[in-house]
């Protein structure tokens, strides 16, 4: 499929309610990381703030809470589904600083330079047409405004003990995002990217989480290739026989109390846009 800017990009995650819940999780577990990239960032009450990709919530509450009554917060999201859980997350949130619209992160259709901060994470990684995405994220920041980014390298991606199932599928994921045109490398390439589009001030901060065995996260990479099955088979990465004999085994390792789960890592990047060329 060609992706252009009025083409939503395919997640391969999908966006049904498990979906839903899976987001608003990740948010919970992310959501010091998220704090700690606020307090770095110039965001007042009476701002705008833009959510690029918010899924069910992203980080709008953490956005609503600092810009204030008298700001606003705007979430886009390419999939009308997404866009609807995220109106029954705000509801049950009570979010009256915040609006949402249905657009391709590349092309939102919002006015330019309209917003104090604009940002995204864990959408980079998941859609073919970064350069687009960040380049309308770029134009939507009013001069003096800041772009900040979150995305995930999977560079630290391991479990311990190791296991060969594990990085079975850690390969097969991995060239299945590259046959999509995604990297799942991208998080140390973020503070470049926001440079050469000219952005001042950039820094960069990551982190990263370990799991064990009673940790809802413990069983993210089986619970993924289970959800990527249709496009690993499709794709000729693994056969149905071959993910079930992984998955099960795999399975029993991440459910022994001594095997820790290392998480990719987090790496935040945000810089300032010029006032001036």
């Amino acid at each position: 499929m060609t992706i252009t800017p009025s083409t939503p990009s395919p997640y391969l995650l999908g966006a049904e309610d498990e979906e839903r819940q899976r987001l608003i999780f990740q948010g919970e577990l992310l959501k010091a990381d998220t704090q700690a990239l606020l307090d770095r960032v110039p965001l007042r009450d009476g701002d705008r703030a833009l959510d690029v990709g918010c899924g069910p919530l992203g980080i709008m509450d953490a956005l609503a809470a600092r810009v204030g009554e008298t700001g606003q917060v705007t979430g886009v999201d390419a999939e009308p589904r997404m866009i609807e859980m995220a109106r029954r997350t705000i509801a049950e949130h009570g979010l009256s600083n915040v609006s949402l619209t249905v657009a391709d992160a590349a092309d939102t259709g919002l006015p330019h330079s309209s917003f104090d901060l604009v940002h995204t994470r864990l959408v980079l990684m998941n859609v073919p047409h970064t350069d687009l995405v960040l380049d309308e994220m770029l134009a939507l920041t009013r001069p003096g405004g800041t772009v900040a980014v979150q995305d995930v390298d999977w560079l630290t991606r391991v479990c311990e003990p190791p296991h060969p199932s594990w990085d079975r599928l850690v390969t097969a994921l991995a060239e299945l995002w590259a046959r999509n045109g995604m990297d799942v490398m991208l998080g140390r390439r973020l503070p470049g990217m926001l440079r050469r589009r000219g952005l001042r001030d950039v820094r960069v901060r990551a982190s990263t989480h370990v799991f064990q065995h009673t940790d809802p996260y413990q069983t993210l990479l089986v619970d993924r290739a289970e959800l990527c099955r249709p496009a690993l088979t499709e794709h000729g990465l693994i056969t149905d026989a071959e993910l079930d004999d992984h998955i099960a085994a795999l399975s029993r390792h991440l459910a022994d109390p001594e095997t820790l789960v290392v998480h990719a890592t987090l790496f935040q990047a945000w810089g300032t846009r010029p006032t001036s060329p």
